[in-house]
């Protein structure tokens, strides 16, 4: 490797280290149906970046538990309920949109303009003797 590819500096703006910002903020399938497990309380909203559903589900899951209680109206659990089964078919759609934003955030906000610090030119010194000497083309 020529000294002008070590002296560069990719930390800042380097595709892995892009790569590696996304992954730390991507968010799964699996992660999501995990936290629905607990609708009630609407984590898997929140994980999704969603907080306004994520403070629907725990603001109808007490308002059920009090009607169900004060007026002994039992079905009014269903409206939480048919909330979090319609939540099993959103999850992957939400998912796919999320991590798409998130992708383009990253590679939008890794983004600097020109050459990497360091960055000495396009040829390597092997190729900058060749031409020199005239030996540029085969």
């Amino acid at each position: 490797m020529s000294k002008q590819w070590q002296g560069m500096d990719l930390k800042g703006g380097g595709l892995q280290q892009v790569q590696m910002a996304y992954k730390a903020m991507e968010r799964t399938t699996l992660g999501a149906y995990l936290r629905w497990i607990l609708f009630g309380i609407g984590w898997h909203r929140f994980y999704l970046r969603e907080p306004v559903g994520g403070l629907l589900f725990p603001a109808a899951t007490i308002a059920a538990a009090l009607v169900h209680y004060l007026a002994g109206w039992p079905w009014l659990w269903l409206l939480p309920a048919i909330g979090a089964l319609a939540d099993l078919f959103w999850i992957p759609g939400r998912v796919v949109r999320i991590n798409k934003d998130l992708r383009m955030a990253t590679m939008m906000g890794s983004m600097q303009r020109g050459a990497p610090r360091g960055f000495k030119g396009h040829f390597t010194e092997e190729n900058t003797t060749e031409r020199g000497r005239g030996g540029g083309g085969v």
